[in-house]
C-alpha cells in the first residue's frame, strides 16, 4: 500500500510564499510587503500548512537576524568534541 500526499503543488506554493513573506527579526515587518507582523499573504500560506497537518521548511536567515546584531555560528554537532 502506497502513501498518497494530497495538495503537493498547493504546499509548494505556500512554502514559496512563506519564504518570500518572512517577518524580519530586526523590525517585525514582512520582508516583501513591509507591513507590520505577518502579512495577509503569510497568513494564507500558513493556513495551508495548518489544514494539511504539515510543517513548512525553515530557511536559515529568512528573518534577517543580522539586523539585530546576531552573528552566524557555524557549528557541526557531528564534529563537536567532548571534554
Amino acid at each position: 500500500m502506497a502513501t498518497t500526499y494530497h495538495g503537493g503543488t498547493q504546499i509548494d506554493r505556500a512554502q514559496a510564499t512563506l519564504d518570500r513573506h518572512a517577518v524580519s527579526s530586526g523590525d517585525g515587518l514582512c520582508v516583501e510587503c513591509k507591513v507590520l507582523g505577518p502579512c495577509p499573504e503569510h497568513e494564507k500560506a500558513a493556513k495551508v500548512f495548518a489544514l494539511s497537518a504539515r510543517l513548512p521548511r525553515r530557511r536559515p536567515g529568512a528573518t534577517r537576524p543580522e539586523l539585530m546584531g546576531a552573528k552566524r555560528v557555524d557549528f557541526n554537532w557531528l564534529s563537536a568534541r567532548s571534554g
